[in-house]
């Protein structure tokens, strides 16, 4: 059954920001140069156009403050370093530290956050193209990229205040769509021919990008004065649908059976079939909701849920035939998928629980950027202090071989590759040069193909334009189709600039591999091996779900509800979760990869994940006083073994742990109780959890 219409992500991608800003950036480029061109001024065409496009590169996700400020920061800071560079350049001795300093102290701006992490790269690459184009006249040179910068400034400015809202509306709808896209890949758990490994990969994989998505949307939306005044009639509706976006991946994540059982039980009743439709059917109505909310639209109301309701009356159907197990399982399993009908109506509506009690600047940290930031990172234990090493030397033996060998007047392109290629992680930079290595190759191919077939120079510039923005469209996204992009357009660009001389290109190629080989190198410099920090992300993750278990506890015991600290504990677990995600993706790549470890630490995800998806699901049991099948003794009794276990398990890990300690450590054996571990299995999952660190570490 599709999901979506196969055209959707196309239309999706058309009405982004991603491409919107593409768009913008391009315009604000292209004008410039085209005017200044048709003055009879090429070289300050040129100039202004790289500045507006560098300092438009910076510009990322952000509220308009985050913006207006970025803005002003970069400006200036792209005239000094054209300055200092565009100076310097005619002494090699002098230029070299000059370059050294600007690329260490850029790298380390990585401390502040990825906005800024965004603007170092961006300020070496003003400095490489500073050098590379050796300005006869370096103040002039300056001046041109300053205006080019105030130029973007001025149009973005403008942007933002037509649109204050614009990157708001977008992140709420990427976080719409990856919580329908995780919704989907909870429809195979009900699919007997899929193996239930699988299954497990791709949701936690999913949310890894889920997590990112919702930080984004808290930043934006928390930090945004304008939107979160009660005055504001399209904020405070942009803070319910954010509010129940959240909450409806919350009720996703809790829903969580056995899954074996479900198949093995319910095979030929027809409830797998209809639960899967089911299931799809609300993932469409979720990307409805997203595309209109992209494009200003209020989505139809019930388009795909009527259908859905009639799945569910055959489901219930089925239920009232079904024996009385059989039937409470498959009610509490339609219960949950009209929980998320409900969701889904609130945000079409944007209706939904704007719960006034939640401290939302709780929820986002306030950012440092006084200099002792980057001071703490000044150590050989700081990922960001690594990465700005290697970085800087890589560069530095780029720099050394252009003059050393006399590498061509381009050969600043070993260092722009150098650039965009290393990252503070092995595993992104590694993936990065291959991106590199096979977009440029494509882009290559696909210049030619254009100069091959059309050979008005006219329509040629104009492709070039429509590459520059397909760049711009997808350097956020994805890099492989960004180096296509812009490959591509430099081909073009130099075939037109050279007069038909194609040795530019070929020297091109070769400093692009000659680039690439010496990251390659370079990412065994000063390396951040996961696997080393495997212990860090493991205690992490289980501190946050102690956290998460004191607030049930809290919960079952009748003590007051606080929904900020319940809702903060929730973001822990899952912050902590997508953290180990991405460093067991990261793990996979090293050299001195464990295949037993892997197992370890994927079966140690699995774990956690269903561990967080049954709290999350007796919180709302506790909440509503339900009346279950065994004692509410017991069920607190299970809560605190539960703890103790895992707080036992920290101390495996280290022994003088000591942060969390609202309940002592139990001593001696637990007893087992006249539990039902079928049915509350905390304990059982936390023994596991325990086992599986032993094994670990």
């Amino acid at each position: 059954m599709r999901t979506v219409p196969f055209f959707a992500p196309l239309r999706r991608f058309f009405v982004s920001e991603y491409f919107t800003d593409a768009i913008r950036i391009a315009l604000s480029v292209v004008v410039p140069v085209c005017v200044l061109f048709s003055l009879g001024h090429p070289n300050a065409a040129i100039t202004v156009g790289l500045g507006a496009l560098n300092v438009g590169i910076t510009e990322s996700a952000g509220t308009p403050a985050d913006k207006k400020i970025s803005l002003l920061i970069s400006v200036p800071l792209f005239f000094l370093i054209s300055l200092a560079v565009s100076c310097s350049w005619p002494y090699p001795l002098l230029l070299a530290i000059v370059f050294s300093v600007v690329v260490f102290s850029c790298s380390m701006l990585t401390a502040y956050g990825p906005r800024f992490s965004v603007l170092g790269i961006s300020l070496i690459g003003q400095a490489i193209f500073s050098w590379g184009f050796k300005p006869a006249n370096g103040l002039e040179f300056s001046l041109y990229v300053l205006g080019g910068g105030v130029w973007y400034y001025l149009v973005s400015y403008l942007y933002i205040k037509l649109w204050p809202l614009r990157s708001l509306k977008h992140a709420i709808a990427e976080c719409l769509t990856a919580t329908a896209d995780f919704l989907h890949a909870k429809a195979p758990f009900y699919d007997p021919d899929v193996p239930l490994d699988l299954c497990y990969k791709k949701i936690l994989a999913l949310h890894v990008r889920i997590n990112d998505k919702q930080e984004l949307v808290r930043n934006l939306l928390i930090r945004d004065r304008q939107a979160m005044s009660p005055h504001n009639t399209e904020g405070q509706r942009l803070i319910q649908v954010a509010s129940c976006a959240i909450d409806l991946y919350d009720q996703i994540t809790a829903i969580h059976y056995d899954y074996e059982f479900v198949r093995e039980h319910f095979r030929v009743s027809g409830v797998l079939e209809l639960v899967y439709g089911i299931i799809n059917l609300q993932v469409r109505e979720l990307h409805v909701i997203s595309d209109a909310l992209q494009t200003n639209r209020r989505p139809r109301i019930n388009r795909y849920l009527k259908k859905t309701q009639l799945l569910e009356d055959r489901l219930q159907y089925i239920i009232d035939r079904e024996t009385s197990s059989n039937a409470i399982l498959l009610t509490k399993l339609k219960n949950n998928i009209r929980q998320i009908d409900e969701y889904i109506k609130a945000i079409k509506s944007g209706m939904g629980d704007h719960d006034k009690q939640v401290q939302y600047s709780r929820f986002v940290s306030v950012q440092d950027l006084s200099f002792s930031t980057i001071k703490n990172n000044l150590t050989l234990r700081s990922p960001i202090f690594r990465f700005a090493l290697r970085l800087t030397a890589a560069s530095m033996v780029g720099f050394g071989l252009s003059y050393l060998f006399n590498l061509g007047e381009y050969n600043y392109w070993i260092l722009l590759t150098i650039l965009v290629v290393i990252r503070p992680s092995f595993n992104i930079t590694q993936k990065r040069n291959k991106q590199r290595l096979i977009g440029s190759l494509a882009g290559i191919v696909a210049g030619f193909a254009v100069l091959l077939l059309i050979h008005n120079i006219q329509v040629q510039l104009a492709i070039t334009v429509l590459f520059l923005m397909g760049f711009l469209a997808f350097l956020r996204t994805n890099y492989l189709v960004a180096v296509i992009f812009i490959t591509a357009m430099v081909v073009i660009c130099l075939n037109v600039y050279s007069g038909h001389n194609n040795t530019i290109i070929l020297e091109r190629i070769y400093d692009t591999i000659l680039g690439c080989i010496i990251a390659f190198a370079a990412a065994y410099l000063f390396p951040v091996w996961e696997s080393k920090r495997l212990g860090f992300h493991i205690k992490q993750v289980l501190e946050s779900n102690i956290r998460y278990l004191e607030k049930l506890y809290e919960e079952a015991t009748g003590k007051p509800a606080d929904v900020t600290s319940y809702k903060l504990s929730r973001k822990g677990v899952y912050t902590s979760l997508a953290s180990l995600s991405s460093a067991f993706a990261s793990m996979q790549s090293e050299p001195r990869r464990s295949m037993d470890k892997e197992k370890g630490v994927y079966h140690f995800q699995v774990l956690n994940l269903k561990l967080s998806s049954m709290v999350t699901s007796l919180f709302s049991v506790f909440r509503l006083n339900t009346v279950s099948s065994y004692n509410t003794h017991e069920e607190i009794k299970q809560i605190e073994e539960t703890l103790q276990i895992l707080k036992s398990s920290l101390y495996t890990i280290n022994d003088d742990y000591t942060s969390i300690d609202k309940m002592e450590l139990a001593t001696g054996v637990l007893q087992d109780s006249d539990f039902n571990e079928k049915a509350f299995p905390l304990r059982k999952l936390a023994d596991e959890i325990k086992e599986c660190c032993k094994q670990l570490l």
